[in-house]
């Protein structure tokens, strides 16, 4: 988030609490909670920082209030710091394009001897990767333990060793965290690359005897995904239970049903849930198997005509009523205890619960009518309705979104993917209606030609294009062959494109959704009171 965006994100705090600026806002916002380590994030350099200085600040409270209560303004007042000086140690930075209007070039300078290069250059070896900087570079600077190292009169006491063949000073230090340091002591200012965990690089830092959090880039001091609104959104939710009849108890039930992570019952919930699953899509497939079906002799009433129709064991019949009734009570109870009622029900998960149990609502509906399946059979499209409402049963399989987190990080990644793949799909749709033109016309008189309509000469295109090539549908003339090899390169190449676009967006997706066993500072996608800190969350919390 840039420094604009976080200086916002305080300014709508302000205005939340009635103030447009004033004390009175700013006390407001000073009782705000500070950072806590169980929302959904991903913790940042600045944000540890900010942590740190409003712990060290809890202990001088301001008198702000006329009842004479105390009020801490530490929160706005370090936040702001912060953002300050991370902005003051950019306006240091010299930029490549702003060379020539800040300070003149540097001369270009050679060094022959041995005896020049160590009195211009520090060799580093951090982790066995060499490193050499200009000592002129690090005077500019002037912070450090390298500077320390360049100054005193016994420079090797900062190192852990010198090496003295190669004239280098050892640090047996993790060599991908110097980066940052040398990025910095080059550039003035401190980023935080997405790869690297936050606590590691600020004590890599503080090896090296540089205070991060006057350096640091403001678009690194704010949290990460720039998604203040959903964050506030979140904190937020649980209070809306307040002011609500029964809400406490409509809370707990809302945290068993909705979020897994928040305690031992809800995890058993949501293990029922997925059995549940697996035995609706289990029955719907083995119900398909001949050896699990029984024939059924109807009639016609129409038609007086008899016929046979194989259904499923009534076994599998009990077994999917019992899964909807399941799912119903899941849905039901999600909708009676929700503290926003039209928000939770056009929630993407939500609705495919309710499409899940949509084919038996209605048969349960038709039933309550006094209608019958059994009468719908005459009816051609009241059937048809039927038996589309029960292939929607596979939907179900797409409940298991809410418990994948390989799901979850698919469905962001298209999602963030989305113009990239509205792009491919025109190009696609114009290179198909383009080659199966062309083809339509060349073939389409030719004895034997499949090629009856551009339609049909479209099918063949999409399966061209995409390389699949069914060969329900090949070109006979020399010029319809050179279409279709016009069509196959065009295929490989659009589809082609996007690929390397999608494949780092989901890098990213996959970068921010890291699991607390594998990074440390993200914490639970589900923060609730009744959630006990993980060792993750406790390990973060001593460090700030």
């Amino acid at each position: 988030m840039s420094h604009q965006a976080s200086h916002l994100k305080v300014k709508k705090k302000w205005k939340a609490n009635g103030s447009n600026g004033n004390a009175g806002g700013l006390s407001a916002f000073a009782r705000t909670k500070p950072m806590d380590p169980s929302a959904d994030r991903i913790w940042t350099i600045g944000q540890i920082i900010y942590q740190r200085h409003h712990d060290f600040n809890r202990s001088s409270p301001i008198k702000s209030q006329d009842n004479g209560s105390f009020d801490y303004i530490d929160m706005a007042s370090q936040h702001s710091l912060i953002l300050d000086r991370s902005a003051e140690a950019e306006r240091r930075t010299v930029r490549a394009d702003d060379v020539d209007a800040v300070c003149e070039k540097p001369q270009f300078e050679m060094y022959c001897g041995e005896s020049e290069i160590s009195e211009q250059f520090v060799k580093l070896n951090v982790g066995g990767q060499r490193f050499m900087l200009r000592k002129e570079t690090i005077r500019k600077r002037g912070v450090g333990r390298l500077l320390d190292l360049i100054n005193k009169s016994v420079p090797d006491s900062n190192a852990d060793a010198y090496l003295s063949p190669t004239s280098e000073f050892y640090f047996e230090r993790p060599p991908s965290l110097f980066h940052i340091v040398y990025q910095f002591y080059l550039n003035g200012v401190i980023h935080q690359p997405t790869n690297l965990c936050p606590v590691d690089i600020i004590e890599e830092l503080e090896y090296w005897r540089i205070v991060p959090d006057e350096y640091l880039a403001s678009c690194c001091c704010a949290q990460q995904m720039d998604d203040d609104d959903e964050e506030l959104e979140e904190q937020d939710k649980p209070n809306l239970f307040k002011t609500l009849k029964f809400g406490e108890i409509r809370r707990t039930i809302w945290n068993i049903v909705e979020e897994p992570a928040s305690s031992g019952k809800a995890q058993l919930f949501a293990v029922f849930s997925v059995f549940f699953v697996l035995i609706s899509i289990s029955g719907l497939v083995l119900g398909s198997l001949p050896e699990l079906q029984v024939t059924t002799k109807r009639r016609n009433n129409a038609t007086g005509e008899e016929y046979e129709e194989s259904e499923p064991l009534p076994i599998l019949g009990y077994i999917e009523y019992v899964c909807i009734v399941w799912f119903t009570v899941e849905y039901g109870l999600k909708m009676i205890v929700s503290a926003e009622r039209s928000k939770t029900f056009r929630q993407l998960l939500n609705i495919i619960d309710l499409l899940a149990i949509l084919p038996f609502i209605i048969e349960m509906l038709l039933l309550i009518f006094g209608i019958s399946t059994e009468q719908l059979r005459d009816l051609k499209g009241a059937f048809l309705v039927i038996r589309i409402l029960r292939v929607l049963r596979v939907i179900r399989v797409l409940k298991l979104g809410r418990y994948s987190s390989g799901l979850q990080m698919f469905g962001k990644t298209l999602k963030a993917s989305f113009r990239q793949l509205g792009m491919m799909a025109m190009v696609v749709m114009t290179g198909v209606i383009f080659f199966s033109t062309l083809v339509y016309f060349l073939e389409k008189d030719e004895p034997g030609s499949k090629f009856y309509s551009i339609p049909a000469a479209c099918w063949w295109c999409i399966v061209t294009m995409t390389t699949v090539g069914y060969g329900d549908l090949t070109p006979i003339t020399v010029p319809g062959k050179l279409v279709a090899t016009g069509a196959i390169a065009c295929g490989v190449l659009v589809l082609a494109l996007p690929i390397t676009i999608i494949v780092d967006n989901f890098m990213k997706v996959a970068e921010t959704e890291r699991p607390a066993g594998g990074n440390r500072y993200r914490t639970s996608s589900y923060p609730t009171s009744a959630r006990k800190a993980s060792k993750a969350e406790q390990m973060v919390l001593k460090v700030a």
